[in-house]
């Protein structure tokens, strides 16, 4: 008797459970194309990105800076535009003097892509460091899409439709410094930086799952110690801008 109630019952939870199959249907997205910066919570430069071309060749007058963006729908099988603006009261830069808006796009059958932002180099910025805030706007192909998400984890990234860009012509602090670099390098400064990029022969110390391997800053790191003290021992003390002796 126990048997067949356990039968019973096995037999009408799966009816009841087909029965809630057959009502349920696949819904359709039917919400319109919409795009968004991505923020990669690994990333140095989720936020925003600082272009120093003081670590290039003084022959390089301009380059580009890449956005990651990603679209909210599906992809399609041709290619898609994406409308970028600056938005003018967050933005000292010029245009066609500090920065060019350049054509954008997805390409077909891709759901991100890198937008160009081309910076231009002048003398002025030597000593000023410019200010380019773009947004995404609304464009034939898309809508502009999440307007401001803090991602959490790797698992959990963010989103915006704005992105800064600064631009200038001085050593300036890299945006991975104070969460990475500074655990080798220890406090920022110009001339300190600057005795980094002539010792180590590099300008750039990516970090995070696609940067340079712990065990090359940790090399670096014993680089720049032995050259300081070599350089102490026949300059004494290296001093920089703050009047501080450059330690590592």
């Amino acid at each position: 008797m126990k048997k067949a109630i356990q039968y019973t019952t096995l037999l009408f939870t799966c009816a009841f459970a087909l029965g809630a199959c057959e009502k349920s249907e696949l819904v359709d997205y039917n919400q319109p194309d919409m795009i968004y910066v991505f923020k990669d919570f690994d990333s140095d430069v989720k936020d925003s990105a600082s272009y120093s071309f003081a670590i290039k060749d003084e022959s390089l007058q301009y380059d580009t800076v890449f956005v990651p963006v990603r679209i909210m729908g599906t992809a399609k099988d041709f290619d898609r535009e994406v409308k970028w603006a600056p938005v003018d009261s967050l933005t000292t830069a010029v245009a066609g003097t500090d920065y060019e808006i350049l054509p954008a796009k997805v390409p077909a059958g891709a759901f991100s892509a890198n937008i160009p932002v081309k910076v231009l180099r002048n003398t002025a910025m030597k000593t000023n460091e410019v200010r380019l805030m773009v947004e995404i706007r609304q464009s034939k192909d898309f809508a502009p899409g999440i307007s401001d998400a803090n991602g959490s984890s790797w698992y959990m990234p963010g989103a915006s439709r704005r992105y800064l860009v600064k631009i200038n012509d001085f050593l300036t602090k890299p945006n991975n410094w104070d969460s990475f670099l500074k655990f080798f390098f220890d406090t920022f400064s110009q001339v300190k930086y600057a005795f980094i990029i002539k010792v180590t022969g590099r300008s750039e110390f990516p970090s995070g799952s696609t940067g340079l391997p712990y065990a090359q800053f940790v090399y670096y790191e014993t680089v720049c110690r032995n050259a300081l003290a070599e350089y102490e021992a026949a300059n004494g003390p290296l001093i920089d801008e703050f009047g501080n002796r450059v330690t590592f």
